[in-house]
Parts: C-alpha cells; structure tokens; sequence
C-alpha cells in the first residue's frame, strides 16, 4: 500500500467523484419514479445533493492538493456513502456492489485499517437499514437479512481479494524499489571508486567502442567531452618499443584473460609519452563462454620510464668515474710497495703516496657528494624547523674566513639586520651555501668572496655568494648543473673536484622550492643565488632536528662544486 501522508491522486479523485454521481444518480432515479420520500427525508436529501455536488468535490480537489486533506475526504466520502446507503438504497442493490470501490480506494491509502472502517461501515449501514426499515423488507426479516449478509460478504471479500493482490504487488514493487535504490547505491559507490582511480580506465565492447569511462580518462586524452561510443583506435594509437604502429583492435582481440603492456608509447619529442596498458576480457556471469568486452586501464608512466633511464644513466657513469680513480690509487699503491721493496729514495715514495692520496680523497668527495644526493631523494632532511638566517650565514663566514685568509682571499658578510626566520632545511639550505662558498674560494686566486643576504619587498630573502674568481664561459654555463661535468678550462682542471656539487645543489634547490640563478663572465667571477622562501610547503613540519652537513674542517678536503 503506498504511504498516507500522500495526496489523492487525480485519477482516485475522479473515482470517488463518479461514486458520488452514481449517488446522486440514483436519488434521482427514485424521484423521478415518483418512489415516495417522507417529509423527515427532505433534510436527509439535502445533504445527499450539498454533500455529492459541493463537499465531497471541495474535500477531493483539496486533497489532491495537500495531504492535510485525505483522510477526512476519504471519511467523508464514506459518511455520505453510507447515509444515501442507509435512506436511498438497500443491501442487495447495485451500490452495495459499488461500495467494493470505496473499500479497494481507501485501504490504498490506508492499507488493512482502511480496508477493516470502510468494510465495517458497509456493515453497519446494512444493520441499520434492517432495524430503521423492517418493513420495507422483502421475504420478511429474516430472509431479508440472510440475503444482505450473503451480498455484504460476498462484495467485502472480493474487495479483500483485490486489497491482498494489491498489497502483494505493492510489496514487489517497494522490493524493486529497494532493489534498484541498492543497485544505484552500488553503481555509485563503484563510480566513486572508479572515479577516484588516478589511472585511465575504460570498459570496451567487442567491436572496439567505449561503453564507460572514468574522471580521469577524460583527463588523459585532455578532452570535456564523453568518450562514450568513440572507437578506441581513434584515440589511441600506440607504438611498440621498437617504434612499430600497434592496431588497437588485434590487440585486444588476442586478449585471452588478463594482458599487460608497458613497452607502448604515443606522442613524439616533447609530448612522448609512454604508457603501461592493462587489458582485462570481461566474460558474463552465467555464461564463461559469452565475451562481453575488454577493461582497458591506461597509465602515463613516462615520469617513471625517465626516473629508470635516469638512474641506469647515473649508475653507468659514476661507476665510469669512479674506476678512474680507483685505477689510479691502486697502481700507484703497488708502485709503493715496488719501490719500498727496492729501496727507492724518499722523495719518489712521497710523490706515490701523495699521488694516492690525492685519489683516495676525490673518491671520499664523491662519496659524500653521492651521500648528500642520497639523503635529498630519501627526505633524510626534509625536516622543516625555524632558521634564523643571520645567525646562519655569521657561522658560515666564522667556518670559511681561514680558509679565505689561508689562500690571501678577503671573505666579505652582507647581511640585512632585519632578515626574518625562515622554515625549511637547515641541512639542504647550509649545503647549497656552503658549497657555493667553498667554490668561490677554490676558484679565486686573488680578491674577495661576499656572502649576501637580503630582504626582498615580497619578504623573501635573497641569498648569494660573488666571487672575483676565473668565471665561466657561455658553454659552461650551459652543462654546469650536470652531473659529473667539468669545465675544459685548465684553470679549473688545476683543482680536483668530483662533478657532482652542482648537481647536487640543483637537486637541493628544488626541495626548498627555489632555483639556483647564475651570473658568470669569464675572468671576472661568478654569482650564485637563490630566493628563499620564508615557509616550505613541500617539507615535512617536524620537531626532530635535522641531520646536520658535515663542516669543511671534518674532513680532509671539503666536499667542493666544480665550475
């Protein structure tokens, strides 16, 4: 049965509407057929024809309007049914067969209680009829009220048959109900998942065409429009590693079960982009042998194809660049040994072991350059903590100033009184200073080195370390952020240094949300710097204090950046 609190329906209005006019239909029958009414009936008549052509009608419109209205429309169509009942009909008279309409009406609103009033109202009104009238009746009392009984039980129990198939078809109907309001619950939830999903995923049918998609396979394909009924091959037309065209459409007709291909690609220079496509036969479930599709999942894995190019390059060339040295070291070791064995004068066995030391000491430089690039890409000093920049680069000029003063160098501070405290790495931040600074010294022979600080009117600080040094050409600023690079320049080839420092720095850089900028004239010196900011977004916030760089002086050379 449907709910109460509902209005009437225009339809069931009209029906209570035409039981009324079958009323007042048949008190005019009985008028016109000159069947007497007594004068006490006139008032009863009276409100027979106010009730059927004013009341009823208001009540019905009203309770098609608002449910505040039903139930007492519905009561009233009762009491007025059976008031015309009980003065202007009879028991086995074609309205009691008509009352099974106002029975199956209001026990639609009102489920087995509707069905139960409006069924004892019909008995009521037929025992009253029998006791008001006793004779009028045909057959006797007796005979007369058997017949009545047998009709009213006969119409109640039709209308309960036609109640009980309702109300069996109105609780499949609220289980399709649920079942559908489920199945939708489902359907999003699977949409929400699916949508969630950073990958491309597409649903295919066996001719090639998109019957779903997700989020993020319009994103893929950079279009707003749905990719629904589009062809697969006219969105994606993939190469093999070899560089030869892959048909969509063979390749997905060889999908057997589940097929997994990172070896495609799309795109080319600046816009390649390569791709793991996973391919997944969707089979029915009653039938394994029916074939309704494929599920394709489309991932961009070009970051990643970089990042293991990247990395084979990089353990390609360091174990380049570290055999030299090793080679080195271990020859002039054994040199060592030989000549120990023969007795060589002390001046040759010096220039061995220095020339072995020399090596040794590189290596530890790349080992601790290696270190420094290691702890940035595992976040070892992602620890973000409150940096006063003054004190910072006072203790940097307190830790360089006898290095400076060793080579005859000036090493200058310039440095706002007011510059603000920053959040970030301590550690990342005094690497990339104190690499800077130790290049500029390596690589000036006469003059000064200034390290700067200064507030910017944005309120980030502007940090920078000038040299009056050798300088760099334009070629050699071009590669200088490079790992393992060195100039060609013979001054700089006069110092040892591992290639990586820059490299470093740049990597650092990009941790703290800043870019390292470059001014160079060859022979007149060079400037690094950097804005930094005042609160890092991409660092962790934590209180555990971070792994603090190792100090020029702790080891025998500091770890230098090459020019």
């Amino acid at each position: 049965m449907i709910d109460d609190t509902r209005v009437l329906s225009k339809q069931v209005s009209l029906g209570l509407f035409a039981l009324n006019v079958i009323i007042i239909t048949i008190i005019t029958v009985q008028l016109i057929l000159g069947i007497a009414v007594p004068d006490h009936y006139v008032y009863i008549l009276g409100f027979t024809y106010a009730s059927t052509l004013i009341i009823t009608p208001a009540l019905l419109f009203a309770a098609s309007r608002s449910q505040r209205f039903t139930l007492p429309a519905v009561a009233w169509v009762n009491l007025s049914c059976a008031v015309v009942f009980i003065f202007f009909a009879q028991p086995y008279s074609p309205f009691t067969t008509a009352w099974a309409i106002l029975i199956l009406i209001t026990a639609t609103y009102y489920s087995w209680t509707g069905f139960a009033l409006s069924s004892l109202t019909l008995i009521i009104a037929s025992a009253l009829y029998i006791l008001v009238f006793p004779r009028y009746l045909l057959g006797g009392i007796v005979n007369y009220a058997l017949i009545a009984v047998l009709i009213v039980i006969l119409t109640i129990f039709l209308s309960y048959l036609c109640v009980k198939i309702m109300a069996r078809n109105e609780n499949k109907t609220r289980e399709l109900i649920r079942a559908r309001k489920s199945e939708s619950l489902q359907m999003n939830r699977l949409n929400t998942l699916i949508n969630s999903i950073s990958d491309a995923v597409l649903t295919l049918n066996r001719y090639g065409r998109i019957t779903s998609q997700n989020a993020a396979a319009q994103a893929f394909f950079d279009t707003n429009q749905s990719l629904i009924g589009s062809d697969i091959t006219t969105l994606l037309a993939p190469r093999d590693a070899n560089g030869i065209d892959v048909n969509m459409h063979e390749l997905l007709a060889s999908v057997r079960s589940t097929m997994l291909r990172d070896d495609l690609s799309v795109g080319d220079g600046d816009d390649l982009r390569h791709l793991s496509v996973q391919m997944s036969r969707i089979k029915s479930t009653f039938d394994d042998g029916e074939e309704y599709g494929v599920v394709v999942i489309i991932r961009d894995i070009t970051k990643q194809k970089s990042l293991e190019e990247e990395k084979d390059e990089f353990i390609s060339v360091t174990s380049h660049e570290l055999r030299t040295p090793v080679a080195i070291a271990e020859g002039s070791l054994s040199n060592l040994l030989v000549m120990y064995e023969r007795d060589a004068s002390k001046d040759v066995l010096l220039n061995a072991s220095r020339t072995a030391y020399d090596q040794i000491i590189y290596l530890a430089n790349i080992i601790n350059d290696l270190s420094t690039l290691s702890r940035a890409e595992r976040g070892v000093g992602d620890t973000v903590e409150e940096i006063d920049v003054r004190d910072l680069m006072h203790r940097l000029y307190d830790r360089y100033e006898p290095e400076a003063t060793k080579k005859s160098l000036r090493l200058d501070l310039d440095v706002d009184t007011d510059l603000p405290h920053v959040e970030t790495s301590r550690l990342y931040l005094e690497e990339i200073m104190q690499n800077f600074i130790t290049n500029a010294i390596k690589y000036t022979k006469e003059g000064s080195v200034t390290i700067r600080a200064k507030v910017l009117p944005n309120g980030r600080i502007d940090c920078s370390v000038t040299d009056t040094g050798i300088g760099m050409s334009k070629h050699d600023l071009a590669h200088i952020f490079e790992k393992f690079y060195r100039s060609e320049d013979y001054r700089t080839r006069e110092t040892s240094g591992t290639g990586l420092g820059l490299y470093v720095v740049r990597k650092l850089a990009d941790k703290l949300e800043t870019k390292i900028d470059v001014d160079s004239r060859l022979n007149h010196g060079s400037t690094f710097s950097f804005v930094l900011p005042l609160k890092s977004r991409l660092l962790s916030k934590s209180n555990a204090p971070a792994e603090k760089p190792k100090a020029a002086a702790s080891a025998p050379e500091s770890s230098p950046v090459v020019q």
